[in-house]
């Protein structure tokens, strides 16, 4: 296992993990944080200000024709832990829409603490949890909570290592809503150490508690050094050290060197793609470095699963999802067992499609998929001169075509 979230973002850390960089190329790189900032949202003392759209194309039509984007808390943390990284020059946008999470967390209730989904209109940027014309029995929605509000966490404590500002953070709005966050994923924890997705659909996941788990990390390094409070930071730590030791314990399928998908789960099954053979790769992305051992049972596991799928349906030069993702945290898996030409193609099977003049970065492209893009690229010769240094200009209606919402 190789990623240590004492400093969050997935860093590697100990012997033998892998590094960042050196496989995307400057151009595809910038490319992509242009395409990052055509994602973000102005519109100032508006609710919508700072907002992050999923993707270019609208999720939603509405019976007057309106278009509306699809906001992810959880897809936007994702990609600023990335893009912090490779240019620090997105921390004003960052700061925006960390402000943005603070005003859209969940207060009370049994949602308290979640950042849920939201719609804004391509028109005018008006915002709603449930736009005209949606199903109100879908609304609020979120995938899982326990990985959303694990990404809060883990994109302040980003903010906070790349902007050195810890003052944002402390303000009152901005720390409850931190707080609140870590609430819930306490709240979620289920009787054997792991993390129940949901409150109402009590499924423990691996990819969720992995993320959880170096959620924990990241809010014990915000306790420690911007809230003043060392003794909850321990106690955080110790909350993911026995997640750890829960995920080993419940999830390792010890006969087939591999990982449950979930709680109670056979063991995989490799000639699916999603979850059975993606979550195979989520340790060595998301867990604290460990020893030797460790590392090797996750390298290995990741590679048992990713020859189930070379030459009849080679993961790497084509999209083996059903429904046509991209997966890039698979690139990223390959990067850290070694098995660079697979990263590569990835990466150059990506840059042909994604920087197309045309249509550039189309569905099934997402804003979380830039994580891992970032991850494989180096940090910008002069970050200080990223566009996002300053608020994004005004958005007009987009005229992408209407992609399904998921």
């Amino acid at each position: 296992m190789t990623v240590g979230y004492a400093e969050v973002a997935p860093a590697p850390q100990g012997s033998g993990a892998c590094g960042y960089g050196h496989l995307v190329q400057a151009d595809f790189r910038d490319a992509a944080l242009r395409a990052f900032e055509r994602l973000m949202l102005a519109a100032p003392g508006r609710p919508a200000d700072g907002a992050v759209k999923t993707h270019q194309s609208p999720g939603h039509v509405d019976p007057q024709g309106q278009a509306w984007h699809h906001v992810s808390a959880y897809q936007a943390n994702l990609a600023f832990i990335g893009a912090l990284r490779i240019d620090p020059g997105q921390a004003p946008a960052a700061a925006r829409w960390l402000r943005w999470q603070a005003r859209h967390t969940t207060p009370t209730g049994s949602g308290r603490g979640v950042v849920f989904d939201h719609w804004v209109r391509a028109s005018d940027l008006q915002e709603a949890d449930c736009p005209p014309g949606r199903d109100a029995r879908t609304c609020p929605q979120v995938d899982a909570y326990d990985s959303t509000a694990a990404t809060l966490l883990l994109m302040a404590e980003a903010y906070l290592r790349h902007s050195d500002d810890a003052s944002m953070l402390r303000e009152p709005a901005m720390r409850a809503a931190l707080e609140a966050a870590a609430g819930t994923m306490a709240s979620l924890a289920e009787p054997g150490g792991l993390s129940w997705a949901k409150p109402d659909y009590p499924v423990a996941y691996l990819m969720d508690a992995l993320e959880v788990a170096a959620g924990w990390r990241a809010w014990a390094r915000l306790q420690t050094e911007v809230y003043q409070v060392p003794q909850a930071g321990i106690n955080s730590m110790g909350t993911a050290e026995t997640l750890d030791a829960a995920i080993v314990r419940q999830l390792w399928h010890a006969p087939s060197h591999t990982w449950r998908v979930r709680l109670d789960a056979p063991k995989p099954n490799f000639s699916t793609w999603y979850p059975d053979t993606v979550a195979q790769a989520w340790p060595l992305l998301w867990s604290r470095d460990a020893g030797p051992a460790e590392q090797q049972r996750a390298r290995s596991a990741w590679r048992k699963a990713a020859s189930q799928w070379k030459d009849r349906a080679d993961w790497s030069r084509r999209n083996v999802d059903p429904d046509g993702f991209w997966w890039p945290a698979m690139a990223v898996a390959a990067h850290c067992v070694g098995e660079v030409d697979d990263a590569r193609a990835w990466v150059a099977r990506a840059r042909s499609d994604w920087m197309q003049p045309a249509r550039p970065f189309g569905w099934p492209f997402q804003v979380g998929d830039l994580l891992w893009l970032f991850w494989l690229a180096d940090p910008a010769d002069d970050p200080k001169t990223s566009r996002a240094a300053a608020p994004p200009g005004p958005v007009a209606s987009d005229p992408a075509p209407v992609v399904p919402f998921l």
